[in-house]
């Protein structure tokens, strides 16, 4: 995946409820700084957010997942690095979906909710990150917060903690017939939405 200088990207945050166009200043290697068209204090982030890059290249639509190392408000830029990637025209699409979702977790059947955003999910799993430390085999239920409610419960089968973050994978437990449907649905919404958004950069 080789960014170049002067691309156009999609960027999502999830603090923002659509995708912002973005042009690329810099790129090197999986460090890629951009410059957001529209104002970038619409988005609520800080150093460590998950967000979402999409872009064009040879022809097919890739979507990253990053990490958001830098930003400078001022500029109206950001600095993220690429984790890993996908592209819309890869069957094997939703092993790894990368979104940046709010969700609200609980632990067992205790009422308490923790904040926690979702780094990407496919039908078997996803990663989150979260300030909270839940302890490994624990059942976690989620409420994530997309186009539509989603409710799942998932075991934390894997915990890494970082600069900003606990980092988690974890498994997902279906007990409802009906939200793989609910989630493939979403997932399909958000391919759709990104080659949407990234091809009317050709058409400007």
């Amino acid at each position: 995946m080789e960014i170049q200088i002067g691309d156009l990207v999609s960027i999502r945050h999830f603090s923002g409820t659509k995708l912002f166009k973005s042009l690329v200043l810099e790129s090197n290697n999986d460090i890629v700084n951009v410059r957001l068209i529209e104002d970038i204090t619409l988005l609520n982030c800080s150093q460590g957010d998950p967000i979402v890059l999409g872009c064009e290249l040879d022809n097919d639509v890739y979507i990253a997942s990053c990490t958001i190392l830098n930003m400078d408000k001022q500029q109206n830029t950001l600095e993220v690095k690429i984790d890993n990637y996908e592209t819309t025209s890869n069957k094997r699409l939703f092993v790894r979906f990368p979104v940046s979702l709010y969700a609200e977790a609980q632990i067992g059947e205790a009422r308490k909710k923790h904040l926690a955003i979702v780094k990407n999910i496919s039908f078997t799993g996803m990663m989150i990150h979260s300030k909270n430390d839940f302890p490994l085999y624990q059942e976690l239920k989620f409420e994530i917060r997309a186009a539509v409610t989603i409710r799942i419960r998932a075991v934390v089968v894997r915990r890494v903690k970082d600069i900003y973050n606990y980092e988690y994978g974890l498994k997902i437990n279906y007990t409802d017939v009906h939200t793989p449907n609910l989630l493939k649905k979403y997932l399909v919404l958000l391919k759709n939405e990104q080659e949407e958004f990234i091809g009317k950069f050709k058409e400007k």
